[in-house]
C-alpha cells in the first residue's frame, strides 16, 4: 500500500504538495481511455477531437456519480462529518454510479453536438475497461476496496499495513481499521489479517473484458452492442468479485448493492441484446 506516491516541493515555502496514488491512477486511466478511444474514433469515422471534449465532461460526471453512490452506500461513515464526503483522494468510488452518470453525460453531449450517440458510447465502452484497470491499481495502492479475510496459505493473499498520522494516531489502512473495529487485530499489530486482493481480481477481470470486446467489435451487428457487451461482462465479473470483497455492506437479500445492480444490469443487457438481434434477423451488415 502506497497512498502517497511522491511530494512536490514549493520553492522557498517549505510546503510540499502530496500526489496521492488513487488520484494519480485515475488521471492515468483517463489519459489511457482517451488515447485508445481517439484512435478507435478515427477508424470509425468520428473526429478524435469530439472524443477528447466528451472525455472532459465524462470524467467529471463519472467521478461525481461514483462518489455520490459510494457515500450513499456507506452513509453511516459520513453522517457525522459530511465534509469527509469530499475527500475523494482517500478513495471511494462506486463503478455503477460513475457509469450511469457518464452515460448521461455522453447522451447530453452527443445530442448537443449532433453525434451518433450509440456509436460514440460504443467507442468509449471499447476503451473504458482499460481505465478501470488503472483505477483498480489505484485502489490497491490506496488500500481501499479490500477483500475478505482468507487463508494465509493463499499464495496471492495480501496484508495491508497499519499506518499512523503525524500525531501517531492510527489512520489506516482501511482494511486494518476494519479488522481493528471487528476485534480481529489489536493496536499493537502492524498489519491486517491476510485478505483477498480483490482490487487485483477486478483489474484482471477488466483486462479480460477489454480483449473480449476488442475481438467482438468487428462482429457487432448494430451500434450499441459493444456497450451492451461491456455492461454484461462487467456485471458478471463484478458480481463474482463482490463475493470476495469485505468493504460493502450486505442488504436484506444477503447481497451487496453492487451485486443487486449487477443482476438487474445483466437481465436488461441480455434482453436488449436478444431483442436487437431478433430485429436484425436476416441482415448481414452493421445497421
Amino acid at each position: 500500500m502506497i497512498r502517497t506516491l511522491f511530494e512536490i516541493p514549493i520553492p522557498y515555502t517549505g510546503i510540499t504538495i502530496p500526489v496521492f496514488a488513487y488520484g494519480f491512477m485515475l488521471m492515468v486511466g483517463f489519459l489511457v481511455v482517451m488515447y485508445v478511444a481517439r484512435n478507435k474514433a478515427k477508424s470509425e469515422g468520428l473526429k478524435p477531437e469530439d472524443i477528447s471534449n466528451l472525455g472532459l465532461y465524462t470524467i467529471f460526471s463519472g467521478i461525481l456519480g461514483g462518489r455520490i453512490f459510494y457515500v450513499v452506500q456507506n452513509f453511516d461513515s459520513y453522517k457525522h462529518n459530511i465534509l469527509d464526503a469530499f475527500k475523494i483522494y482517500e478513495g471511494g468510488l462506486v463503478f455503477y454510479g460513475g457509469l450511469m452518470a457518464s452515460i448521461a453525460a455522453i447522451v447530453v453531449f452527443t445530442n448537443i453536438r449532433k453525434l451518433p450517440a450509440l456509436k460514440t458510447i460504443d467507442i468509449i465502452a471499447f476503451a473504458f475497461p482499460l481505465g478501470v484497470v488503472c483505477g483498480r491499481i489505484g485502489c490497491f495502492l490506496n488500500g481501499c476496496c479490500w477483500g475478505d479475510v482468507c487463508s494465509p496459505d493463499l499464495l496471492w493473499a495480501v496484508s495491508f499495513p497499519k499506518s499512523v498520522d503525524t500525531n501517531l494516531v492510527i489512520d489506516g489502512s482501511p482494511a486494518f481499521l476494519h479488522h481493528l473495529g471487528k476485534g480481529l487485530v489489536s493496536v499493537s499489530d502492524s498489519h491486517s489479517l491476510p485478505v483477498h486482493p480483490t482490487q487485483i481480481y477486478s483489474m484482471l477481470g477488466n483486462v479480460s473484458i477489454f480483449f473480449i470486446i476488442r475481438a467482438f467489435f468487428k462482429h457487432r451487428r448494430r451500434d450499441g452492442e459493444v456497450t451492451l457487451m461491456f455492461c454484461g461482462l462487467y456485471s458478471i465479473m463484478r458480481f463474482v468479485v463482490e463475493i470476495f470483497r469485505d468493504d460493502n455492506p450486505l442488504l436484506f437479500d444477503g447481497m451487496t448493492i453492487s451485486q443487486n445492480v449487477s443482476i438487474l444490469v445483466l437481465i436488461a443487457v441480455v434482453a436488449l441484446f436478444v431483442i436487437g438481434r431478433i430485429k436484425l434477423k436476416g441482415q448481414t451488415k452493421l445497421s
